[in-house]
């Protein structure tokens, strides 16, 4: 299970001269008193531990965009430790800043970059749900929208404030139009600027990429044959090196809080070239992601997952590999492991990509204060972020299976979230 790994420390570090360009003010974030910073740092107190570990989805991440790729997950791993690290916590506030700079982020599939449907519009699924309360929210196929996490988040904290008039229950998933129209109403998207929304969320990539598929479909191959090609032949490249980048569905974020509640989430723009109206992973309950409650020894776990929707669906992978990883004494590693390999192997009967990954937390809320962070991917590579408060800086990695690998490759690694006062000073990248 060897894997090859790309990996850069947080902004600021030696690692990284591309990101000077980019670099804004410094956001101290502490964990007790702190002394001021000079050159118009801004100065936040904090009061307790966190975690969170983010991925930019499972597939194929050339090594051209890798320094993109990273720097897109230091930002999200950055935003997130602001919410977490500031006076009032939210697990699903943290999981939502996360993911909002990644659909925001070009290089990624979810928000703007988004793949194109086949009639070339951009239609974004995304989910998140709260382990603590067990709230969930959820949109699928939701056109003119910047960023879909935020619809998705407000649907889970509206669904806990009760009943609505005439005794109707608040809705926890919404499709389509009506997303939209429910995001409007309630101050998430602005209908005199959808069509504006629309064409920033489609980039000159995204565009180009779909008119090579509007000709490969055009081209007079048996229905059969043209289904079973892979990304990487209809793009019409063989060489490793000169491939593009094949991310098969969602990013994601999943967040630990000082308490050792966890909350996770998922956005994507789907797979390219998809049916009109398609709802994939990212917003689908139990696969695209979960979050558990603390339990009786304070251990509670999130993860979300990335790679061939209808695949992940059928096998419910988000909640099997978090109920799987409560029971087995193997740890979660193991637990992903054999979701994974089980999900794949059902899939086979229906044809499609093995291509997945499982992004994974557990926290340990007892003695030990440590969090297991697992990786889980069958794809080519799978990138990942992941930044605590024992750490001085996020860090990145393009995790990638070597040609002699096993069809499931699995990272884990453990973590002390639990530090005395400390001054920890991380860039935010305003």
């Amino acid at each position: 299970m060897s894997m090859s790994g790309d990996e850069h420390e947080g902004v600021g570090g030696e690692k990284n001269p591309s990101d000077e360009d980019q670099r804004g003010k410094d956001l101290c974030i502490g964990f007790g008193p702190m002394e001021g910073q000079g050159g118009g740092g801004v100065i936040r107190k904090g009061q307790g531990s966190f975690f969170v570990a983010v991925h930019v989805g499972a597939g194929f991440h050339s090594e051209k965009k890798a320094k993109a790729y990273q720097l897109a997950m230091r930002r999200a791993c950055q935003a997130a430790a602001a919410v977490l690290s500031g006076e009032t916590v939210s697990c699903l506030d943290a999981v939502a800043a996360a993911i909002r700079v990644l659909e925001d982020d070009e290089v990624t599939n979810a928000g703007r970059g988004s793949n194109l449907t086949e009639d070339g519009h951009v239609e974004c699924d995304a989910s998140v749900m709260d382990g603590h309360s067990g709230a969930f929210g959820a949109v699928g196929a939701v056109p003119g929208v910047r960023n879909a996490i935020d619809v998705a988040m407000q649907l889970a904290k509206e669904s806990r404030k009760g009943t609505l008039p005439l005794g109707r229950t608040p809705p926890v998933f919404l499709v389509g139009d009506g997303a939209r129209e429910w995001a409007i109403r309630h101050g998430l998207a602005d209908e005199s600027v959808s069509g504006e929304i629309e064409n920033w969320l489609i980039t000159k990539k995204a565009h180009e990429q779909w008119k090579k598929y509007k000709q490969c479909l055009a081209m007079t191959i048996p229905t059969a044959e043209r289904d079973s090609m892979s990304d990487a032949h209809l793009i019409g490249v063989e060489d490793e090196k000169s491939r593009e980048d094949v991310v098969l569905d969602t990013v994601g974020a999943v967040c630990v809080d000082r308490e050792g509640n966890i909350a996770a989430g998922a956005s994507s723009g789907g797979i390219a070239m998809k049916v009109k109206g398609r709802v994939g992973l990212a917003a689908t309950y139990g696969s695209g992601c979960w979050a558990t409650p603390k339990e009786i020894f304070g251990t509670s776990v999130g993860c979300t997952v990335s790679g061939a929707g209808e695949q992940l669906m059928r096998g419910l992978a988000a909640y099997r590999c978090s109920a799987l990883a409560t029971t087995l004494q193997e740890g979660p590693g193991h637990a992903c492991e054999t979701t994974l390999r089980s999900v794949i192997e059902k899939g086979h009967a229906f044809g499609g990509k093995d291509d997945a990954g499982v992004l994974f937390l557990q926290s340990n809320c007892d003695s030990t204060q440590t969090v297991e962070l697992v990786a889980v991917f069958s794809s080519s590579s799978f990138g990942i972020g992941y930044y605590g408060s024992s750490m001085n800086k996020p860090k990145t990695k393009i995790l990638r299976r070597l040609p002699r690998d096993d069809s499931v490759s699995v990272f884990a690694q453990n973590f002390k979230i639990h530090t005395p006062a400390t001054r920890i000073s991380i860039s935010s990248l305003l």
